[in-house]
């Protein structure tokens, strides 16, 4: 699985990608996630999986381990990186286009470092469990992964990089 985030050229990485599933609970988004293929680097299934999901290209060379932790399904393994989005030249400035593949996600967006900061929260068991029901909760909110997860992990990695709460 993996966090990337926005181009260091644009606003110093200030944004996450994060994408969601539409079984998922209204205001959920994760890390994106995907499967190597036979004879593909990990680093390679980063940067395809990520440009298959979500139309963002990942930087070359950005690509880094963070940690895995086992997976549910026999003999597997999570694995987790970080990288960082390639700067569209087409719109110089700006975050990168992301144009989800449907089949694969129902959204996926840029979000700021403040607002993961504040889904996160302190540290702890909290994070909302993915079968919870938050159908209530306001469009606008957004919630991500429990503590335990490894996505939890990368995002907090990421905010502690960048000095925001972890």
């Amino acid at each position: 699985i993996m966090l990337v985030t926005s181009p260091r050229s644009v606003d110093g990485g200030a944004h996450a990608l994060l994408g969601r599933k539409g079984a998922w609970p209204q205001g959920r988004y994760s890390t994106l996630s995907g499967f190597a293929e036979l004879g593909e680097s990990l680093e390679a299934a980063v940067c395809r999986e990520v440009l298959e999901e979500s139309g963002v290209a990942v930087a070359e060379g950005s690509v880094r381990f963070v940690a895995s932790q086992p997976w549910l399904f026999p003999r597997s393994l999570m694995v987790g990186f970080l990288a960082e989005a390639e700067a569209d030249p087409s719109r110089p400035g700006a975050l990168p286009a992301v144009v989800p593949d449907a089949l694969e996600l129902e959204a996926c967006r840029w979000v700021s470092r403040e607002e993961v900061a504040r889904a996160v929260g302190p540290p702890g068991p909290g994070g909302v469990p993915l079968e919870a029901d938050t159908s209530g909760t306001p469009e606008g909110d957004l919630h991500v992964p429990g503590h335990v997860s490894l996505a939890n992990l990368l995002i907090r990695e990421w905010l502690k990089e960048g000095g925001g709460a972890a």
